[in-house]
């Protein structure tokens, strides 16, 4: 008798797991493992990443074009993050919990960009229809000699 499911098909099915399973992304200050997964959340797809001695780039492109650019410390932190496109990723989920401070920010801007600059947060974010950019970062979280100017 010949058997129900072929092990061809088993590894085929296995491998096809492996390859599409979505990498993993983080939020502003969180732990790049610990977090739900923006790629799938933004129905994204996701880009490599790009290596430098102190932290990593994740850069996942969502359906509409927009780039969003995860800067993750050797420790696994995600210290910043950067968008440009023409439509505003989900800041809540990219943001995590400075989301409510951008929120509380964002309420007051009066069409002007926002811009927060405190001691544990800055975030720069503007633009009009179709042309939407900014950028977010916990100073306190930077590694050790690596300037916020690479947060873009």
């Amino acid at each position: 008798m010949k058997p129900i499911f072929d092990t061809s098909v088993a590894r085929a099915m296995l491998g096809a797991a492996l390859v599409y399973t979505p990498l993993a992304y983080g939020s502003l200050g969180q732990a790049v493992s610990s977090v739900a997964n923006d790629e799938v959340s933004m129905h994204a797809v996701s880009h490599v990443s790009v290596g430098q001695p102190a932290y990593s780039i994740h850069t996942i492109t969502l359906p509409s074009g927009t780039v969003v650019r995860e800067y993750v410390a050797s420790s696994g932190l995600v210290f910043g993050v950067a968008w440009d496109g023409p439509t505003l990723p989900d800041l809540k989920a990219t943001l995590g919990a400075a989301f409510n401070r951008y929120a509380a920010a964002n309420a007051t801007r009066n069409g002007n960009p926002l811009a927060v600059s405190a001691d544990d947060l800055v975030v720069y974010s503007g633009g009009h229809l179709r042309a939407f950019a900014g950028h977010a970062y916990l100073p306190a979280a930077l590694p050790a000699g690596v300037d916020a100017g690479v947060i873009q």
